[in-house]
């Protein structure tokens, strides 16, 4: 009976060992963001250290971003988080404006006159 008893504790044993192990393995590790411009800025928590003030409006890529709390906080219980952007710029795309604003009043090269035809 004790040796029952033994040999079933074993099988438990071994069949938790196996279980815990094959669970640990395939716990899911944490994904890294889908947009590769993934930013965050910094909440600047009640009364925040000026090392985090100093930062306080900076959009880091999510990847560069330093860890909270900053090695130089001084505040014992910081309470800072970063707040998630899905991109690292802000405002509109600007290129269309710097592109048209510099051909603006010019004309174009292919548009005037070839000036080997127009002096013999």
């Amino acid at each position: 009976m004790g040796f029952l008893l033994l040999l079933l504790v074993g099988v438990a044993a071994v069949t938790a060992f196996l279980w815990f192990r094959q669970r640990v393995g395939t716990m899911a590790e944490p994904t890294p963001p889908s947009n590769r411009f993934h930013s965050v800025t910094i909440r600047v928590g009640q009364d925040a250290c000026p090392a985090v003030q100093a930062l306080a409006n900076t959009r880091f890529l999510a990847k560069e971003a330093p860890r909270l709390p900053l090695d130089q906080c001084t505040v014992p219980n910081c309470r800072c988080q970063y707040k998630h952007y899905d991109d690292r710029r802000d405002g509109e795309d600007r290129r269309e404006e710097r592109t048209s604003a510099r051909h603006e009043g010019e004309t174009r090269r292919h548009a005037r006159e070839d000036q080997r035809k127009a002096h013999p």
